[in-house]
């Protein structure tokens, strides 16, 4: 896997090797939070900082917001909300060369709505599958078909809702 890297790539990674790039067991990826990461409302990220004690602030100036980590090698990361936000911030996380992320764990939490029949509130779920819907064309309001009810159609696709023909389109990730 790594013979297909980039040179810059793998140059980054021999530095980090080389400097001594700090180990980090588990890296938990969030969306958003509403403040502070501690001490007032919370939104995603503050649970995370204040239970598992990401006491260690980490300056993050190609990220969305600065990491924390702690002395057990967990690593908390606010990606922003939104695809760009989030692989612009993942992708600087993953090219930091002061830390070695070959042997993390990532844990992606975040918060979703649910039907109110199908679960209750606080309610727990693992996927299997994600499904990217960002990706989208919007149709001028004053173009949309009247059997259609939005405007917005997958990358891709000609009519909304329209599923991937196969899992490989590059919407669909199935997850391990």
């Amino acid at each position: 896997m790594m013979a297909h890297m980039p040179i810059s790539i793998w140059l980054l990674f021999l530095c980090a090797v080389a400097q001594g790039a700090i180990p980090i067991r588990v890296v938990v990826v969030t969306m958003f939070e509403r403040g502070a990461d501690t001490g007032d409302e919370p939104g995603e990220f503050q649970y995370w900082v204040e239970r598992e004690k990401l006491d260690q602030i980490v300056p993050f100036k190609a990220g969305y917001r600065d990491l924390r980590t702690n002395s057990r090698a967990i690593l908390g990361i606010c990606t922003g909300v939104g695809t760009a936000k989030a692989a612009a911030t993942i992708m600087a996380l993953g090219l930091d060369p002061r830390f070695d992320l070959t042997k993390a764990y990532w844990v992606v939490a975040g918060i979703a709505g649910v039907n109110p029949s199908a679960a209750s509130l606080g309610s727990a779920a693992w996927a299997e599958w994600v499904v990217d819907g960002d990706l989208a064309h919007e149709i001028d309001a004053r173009e949309i078909p009247a059997e259609w009810k939005t405007g917005f159609v997958p990358l891709r696709k000609s009519v909304p809702y329209e599923l991937p023909k196969a899992p490989d389109e590059g919407e669909v990730y199935h997850l391990n």
